[in-house]
């Protein structure tokens, strides 16, 4: 991995910094399990994998749960805040390096605005120079480019010297489609493999090249 040209590390949110998947996973099967039907946590992260508006949708047609997606809120809004989720081992030493030689950080998510309290609640929120979510109406969601052209603009990047870096197909479609480099953290649950410049199964990996 040649990371000395790399100036803008832009950083998926769910599931690469946080290990939020077996929280999301409980909320959903709960909100489908109340309404009398089973679902199964690996099938569910499978579906998440697309996204997780996909995974609901999934089980919202199979089982005819028009409500599915607004019981799957409610958990989520009652249950998130104190829910136990903490950042990946070594996230934070490589937030720390990449302030070290000279670059940024930045975050793209699906996700909306609770993003912000769950960055509070690990202690990462300075590492990031600025956090755009699904809540922004000016970009489209991934696998748009739209948010990688504008940070690029904004903070001086090049595809050359720019990288997405998340666990999802999704994600690394945005920065191919931004034509920038791709970091792909591989989730064993669920191996994926899809194209991508490099693929690290845990960030001590990374960050022993950024030494």
């Amino acid at each position: 991995m040649i990371v000395k040209n790399l100036k803008l590390f832009i950083w998926d949110f769910d599931g690469t910094l946080l290990n939020t998947y077996p929280n999301i996973i409980r909320y959903l099967h709960n909100a489908v399990n109340d309404c009398g039907y089973e679902a199964d946590n690996l099938v569910i992260l499978e579906k998440m994998m697309v996204n997780i508006p996909y995974a609901i949708n999934y089980y919202s047609e199979l089982y005819g749960i028009s409500d599915l997606s607004e019981r799957f809120k409610t958990y989520r809004l009652e249950n998130e805040k104190n829910d136990p989720a903490g950042i990946f081992p070594h996230v934070k030493e490589v937030l720390e390096r990449i302030n070290e030689i000279g670059a940024q950080s930045y975050i793209f998510t699906n996700r909306g605005d609770s993003i912000y309290q769950l960055l509070e609640r690990e202690g990462i929120s300075p590492y990031f120079k600025e956090v755009i979510t699904a809540r922004n109406e000016h970009f489209k969601v991934k696998p748009a480019p739209d948010v990688i052209f504008y940070l690029m603009e904004k903070y001086g990047g090049t595809p050359e010297n720019t990288v997405m870096i998340g666990d999802r197909v999704c994600d690394l479609e945005a920065g191919y489609n931004a034509g920038c480099k791709t970091i792909h953290l591989l989730t064993p649950a669920v191996p994926q493999y899809p194209p991508c410049d490099w693929r690290i199964s845990n960030f001590k990996e990374m960050l022993d090249v950024l030494k």
